[in-house]
């Protein structure tokens, strides 16, 4: 290799597989982003190590599961002392920098964290990092309406008058009313305001006034598609309601599921044992999901998929300058979400303590032209935690022993049809209360549920949408058994890197 490779992350928040036309997408065409992947590869089975925004964030970022990184649920702080991709590429003297949604600490919380939203304008005037390994930032926050905070909305602030920004801080609901999760939104903040679009002009200044003598690690973050689904009322490009399908769901899939399944669909969590001191992550204290309308779920659904159109585009906008510049070549692109949405199907919207495909299974795309030829379609199972460790191999050096993922670049450069058996989802919704863990394999899925007698495990061979829960079926006993015995040696593995006995 004649130079280090730049490196560049680029997450979208809450993106679901099928809003992607490269996975077979019925209801979005996304040209910039399939280009990526014909001149990369697609992961087929790539899947996030937490369904929750922070601590997805926090194994992308770290190559730690949560239950090391300890960064639990949204309203945590990732700990600082957590050594993340940023520390070891600043050490081997990259330029490194973050542009758009970090959300390594709490959106509220006031001084306790530097991404609050309290005080907000008073700090980001004169704060640019460092953060979390990484040189400079340009950070924003939240979502939408509640998005336009930090760097980007000081930002927004110098482009408009006062009576514009309240403007842009309302919204007009579309369809019935909508529901919370399956609401629709006109928004006439234009599109050149957009944060998606500010994230890409921020992307594209830092190439044209890159030093090309120092190897550069970009992370950028979309704060789309996350709820609440709003569209700027001028974007032309979108999906019309008629053409995408109504959720995936049909009256009692959910009666041999655990209880939270139905308690959730139904809006009862309030009243019920597995809502603790801490809200459920995407749910809440309960939302009643039976209460959406079916125009309401199309209007939700399409106005979710409008949201990736426009973050398509301007990925295509980053990958342009990329071209222009000449840094294509010989820099390593990862495309990746923190984790999906559920979107209605199975009955349910959002995120939380549910490990469907819809959630759990993300869209991940690499491209790196000097090393991985294109036009490849992995089927290997990957997860999260892997990317650090595969950055740090693509780039010849030590891989520390706090990063417990593996490196999945002899997918790609190798005939390997795989690097890991199985994978490992964490679940802390609530340590009182639901505590989880998933191992997926190629064709089993079990979920295990901390102090419970109920759990899930399905047949993606014969039950790919997981509508039939075998867990307790006597003719899938040993799988049962072979399932959860990959959990214990997974804690075990983790007991072992964290403690100091020296194992032979």
């Amino acid at each position: 290799m004649d130079s280090k490779p730049n490196v560049l992350i680029i997450t979208t928040d809450q993106q679901r597989t099928d809003s992607l036309s490269c996975y077979d997408s019925a209801a979005v065409d996304t040209p910039h982003l399939d280009k990526l992947g014909a001149e990369g590869a697609v992961f087929r089975r790539a899947y996030c190590a937490n369904p929750v925004c922070t601590p997805a964030r926090a194994s992308i970022f770290s190559g730690q599961y949560v239950s090391r990184h300890g960064a639990w649920n949204v309203g945590l702080k990732v700990p600082e002392d957590v050594p993340m991709l940023s520390h070891h590429l600043a050490a081997l003297s990259y330029r490194t920098h973050y542009i758009g949604k970090a959300h390594f600490q709490p959106f509220g919380g006031g001084e306790l964290s530097i991404e609050s939203a309290s005080d907000w304008e008073d700090r980001y005037g004169n704060w640019h990092g460092p953060y979390y390994g990484f040189e400079t930032v340009e950070l924003s926050m939240g979502h939408t309406t509640s998005g336009l905070l930090g760097h980007y909305g000081l930002w927004l602030r110098s482009q408009v008058s006062a009576a514009e920004m309240e403007m842009y801080s309302q919204v007009a609901r579309v369809g019935e009313g909508g529901r919370f999760g399956a609401e629709a939104y006109d928004w006439e903040l234009p599109v050149r305001l957009h944060n998606s679009v500010w994230t890409a002009n921020r992307a594209i200044d830092f190439f044209e006034h890159h030093d090309q003598s120092t190897p550069f690690f970009l992370a950028i973050g979309f704060q789309d598609p996350h709820h609440p689904h709003a569209v700027p009322t001028d974007f032309a490009d979108r999906i019309g309601s008629d053409s995408v399908s109504m959720p995936r769901f049909s009256e009692g899939e959910l009666d041999d599921k655990p209880p939270h399944f139905l308690a959730a669909r139904n809006g009862t969590l309030k009243d019920s044992r597995f809502l603790g001191d801490y809200p459920m992550a995407g749910q809440g204290t309960g939302l009643d999901f039976t209460a959406v309308s079916e125009e309401d779920a199309r209007e939700g659904r399409a106005y979710y998929y409008s949201m990736v159109k426009l973050i398509d585009r301007e990925v295509g906008r980053i990958l342009d300058c990329l071209d222009r510049k000449g840094l294509a070549e010989n820099t390593l692109v990862i495309f990746l979400t923190d984790h999906g949405e559920l979107l209605g199907d199975h009955g349910l919207w959002l995120k939380g303590p549910f490990h469907y495909e819809e959630l759990v299974r993300i869209p991940f795309i690499l491209r790196w032209p000097q090393r991985v030829a294109g036009g490849q379609s992995v089927d290997g199972l990957v997860s999260q935690v892997d990317i650090v460790p595969s950055v740090l191999a693509a780039l010849q050096t030590t891989i520390p022993r706090e990063v417990e993922g593996v490196d999945f670049m002899p997918l790609l450069t190798s005939d390997a049809e795989s690097v890991r058996d199985d994978l490992i989802i964490e679940c802390i919704d609530d340590p009182k209360c639901l505590r989880l863990k998933t191992v997926v394999t190629e064709n089993r899925k079990l979920t295990y549920y901390h102090g419970e007698e109920f759990g899930e495990l399905y047949d993606l061979d014969k039950d790919p949408g997981e509508i039939r829960n075998c867990w307790d079926d006597p003719a899938y006993r040993r799988d049962k058994m072979r399932l959860i015995s990959r959990i214990i040696d997974h804690a075990e593995r983790l007991e072992r890197r964290a403690d100091r006995i020296s194992y032979a």
